[in-house]
């Protein structure tokens, strides 16, 4: 019912009451003496209903600036056309907020699962970093701050608490000859140039000498590709580099050796450079090879007899049959039990191999523990088997040009001789 009906029906109402008052008063209504009596109540409801009129009046009229000041508060237009056009306007925004606040629980759920699943990503990553021993850091682009993992403190000698949050713990232990290369890349992949961020260089450790560090990494960006933070993980390479290095000297000291020399230095060079107890270069024997023999051998510190062998049952079988490196770091004589017998708990072998492409002996090494299951890169390797095979093809030209057969069988080839 509209406010105006409402008025008019109040109004109306009142009227009628007067009117029986004055009839009544005339005498000229048969219900006079009954009207006397209850004017007064008449009149009382009478006077009653418009204060209601009023008060209801008011209040419709305070709802309404209520109104305007929602719609005023939300920039949102003020309809002219009275009470009903503002309550319509009202309903409109209501629904609208209604949809905002579904779409908003929805966006929140959205968000939590989100949440969850980075959440589970951090820790799946989290549990990758201390299974693989590296040292975590995480840079915050826009506080300049960096969390270091406890690993990465300790790599460089220091405990949790001994290094703070700044960047400066990292640029100022850089390597001064390696420093302009690894900022210059550095911020070559923040400024989006590189895929990732992956860089060798020196670290200063705590007690004054510098470790070699793998660095690798990777910005996390907003949606216009600007950098806030980036996450990686360092490396301690040290043990590869000095292998590398020392690998280096030794091609270098080998270049002047030829001849059985040379082999001997091999087999020494090559059992230090992997920390291991025997080395040996052997030539086959016979082709298809089925047996080798040793031209030089380092056992326990010193040159050791050399030995011709059947290939078959040992771990040589499959480097000079395949023409494959083959690593074994333990526990090789559940693949191979005749190694057992010559105490043997892990070997190397790599094969040597002519200018023709044929297969034509090896150079290896064992020892009666596990061997280091990080081995120095394969092209370094190689140095050894490439520079024996120049040594074992130059006898096999020397003997042809002789006259002699290419590999001549010695009488002792007792496996006990291996020991």
């Amino acid at each position: 019912m509209s406010a105006r009906l409402q008025l008019l029906l109040t109004i109306g109402g009142a009227l009628l009451v007067v009117a029986l008052l004055l009839l009544a008063s005339i005498g000229e209504f048969s219900a006079a003496p009954l009207l006397q009596d209850l004017w007064p109540w008449l009149a009382l409801v009478a006077t009653a209903m418009i204060a209601v009129h009023i008060r209801l009046r008011l209040r419709l009229l305070q709802a309404a600036e209520r109104a305007k000041r929602i719609l005023l508060e939300l920039d949102q237009p003020v309809p002219g056309g009275g009470l009903v056009a503002l309550a319509q306007a009202l309903h409109a925004l209501s629904e609208k907020l209604t949809e905002n606040r579904n779409r908003l629980s929805h966006e929140t759920q959205r968000r939590e699962q989100a949440e969850d699943l980075l959440h589970e990503s951090e820790e799946r990553y989290a549990l990758a970093v201390r299974g693989a021993d590296d040292g975590m850091w995480e840079w915050n682009l826009r506080t300049d701050s960096v969390y270091y993992s406890p690993r990465w403190k300790s790599m460089l000698g220091y405990a949790d608490h001994e290094l703070g949050d700044r960047m400066d713990e990292w640029r100022t232990r850089v390597h001064p000859q390696d420093f302009d290369r690894v900022v210059g890349e550095l911020d070559a992949h923040l400024q989006g140039k590189t895929a990732r961020f992956e860089n060798e260089h020196r670290l200063l450790h705590r007690d004054g000498r510098y470790r070699w560090v793998l660095a690798r990494g990777a910005a996390v960006r907003h949606a216009a590709g600007s950098a806030y933070r980036m996450v990686g993980l360092h490396t301690d390479i040290s043990a590869r580099k000095q292998v590398q290095e020392a690998l280096l000297e030794v091609a270098d000291g080998l270049s002047t050796l030829s001849g059985d020399e040379c082999l001997r230095e091999l087999t020494k060079r090559f059992a230090e450079v992997l920390g291991v107890r025997e080395a040996f270069v052997c030539e086959c024997s016979n082709f298809p090879a089925t047996r080798v023999r040793m031209l030089a051998r380092w056992n326990l510190g010193g040159f050791a007899h050399c030995a011709e062998f059947d290939l078959t049952g040992t771990a040589c079988e499959d480097v000079i049959q395949q023409g494959k490196q083959v690593f074994v770091p333990g526990d090789l004589a559940a693949r191979w039990p005749l190694e057992k017998s010559f105490d043997r708990e892990s070997y190397l072998g790599l094969p040597c191999v002519d200018t023709r492409g044929r297969v034509i002996g090896h150079i290896a090494c064992a020892d009666g523990k596990e061997m280091r299951r990080e081995l120095p890169h394969l092209a370094i390797l190689k140095i050894f088997a490439i520079r024996a095979a120049v040594e074992l093809e130059r006898r096999i030209l020397e003997r042809e040009r002789l006259g002699f057969p290419a590999a001549p069988v010695l009488p002792e080839t007792t496996a006990a001789l291996l020991h």
